[in-house]
């Protein structure tokens, strides 16, 4: 399957977004960058700069991505940031508070369509800390199930994958 460059652009900013909210880092968007150059007989100039973004701030980073051309879909790049969530907490049940927080922004953001779950992930980043303390009955380990349950639902409603593997970034130190 032939990727096109709007697929391209909505990546650039679902990973711009993952950068503002904690959800990746600059390597990775590196690593993206270098896989996407590998693709294109002639990649843009925004894309060549993001491969070269070591030891840049994320912020500048994003602002990278985000000068490639063409539009995108705000639809495809909330789904492609709930697949990405997805993949880390997958990855790493660790992860689950990094998750819960991007969650609970792209809910303040209204970049989740779906109420229902909206509605969990606006409790997931709360329900750890008061699991975490004691004062519900859930056990972090519940939450972090109900969270992961919600994230794949999302995900597999989604129906929308990344060009390369998610799952192998690995989430900013």
């Amino acid at each position: 399957m032939k990727r096109t460059m709007s697929q391209l652009r909505d990546e650039a900013e679902a990973l711009a977004r993952a950068l503002e909210i904690g959800a990746c880092g600059v390597d990775e968007v590196i690593a993206w960058a270098d896989a996407q150059i590998v693709r294109e007989s002639q990649p843009d100039w925004p894309l060549c700069e993001a491969a070269l973004s070591r030891d840049r701030y994320p912020q500048d980073v994003a602002g990278i991505l985000r000068q490639l051309p063409e539009p995108f879909s705000r639809r495809n790049v909330n789904q492609l940031l709930v697949t990405l969530l997805n993949a880390r907490l997958k990855g790493d049940a660790d992860l689950a508070d990094r998750v819960a927080s991007a969650l609970y922004q792209m809910a303040l953001a209204d970049q989740i369509e779906d109420s229902g779950l909206k509605q969990t992930f606006w409790w997931a980043r709360d329900a750890l800390d008061l699991a975490d303390a004691g004062y519900i009955a859930e056990s972090r380990a519940q939450v972090v199930a109900e969270m992961a349950r919600a994230l794949e639902q999302a995900a597999e409603e989604a129906g929308i994958d990344w060009s390369v593997r998610v799952a192998s970034m690995r989430p900013p130190a």
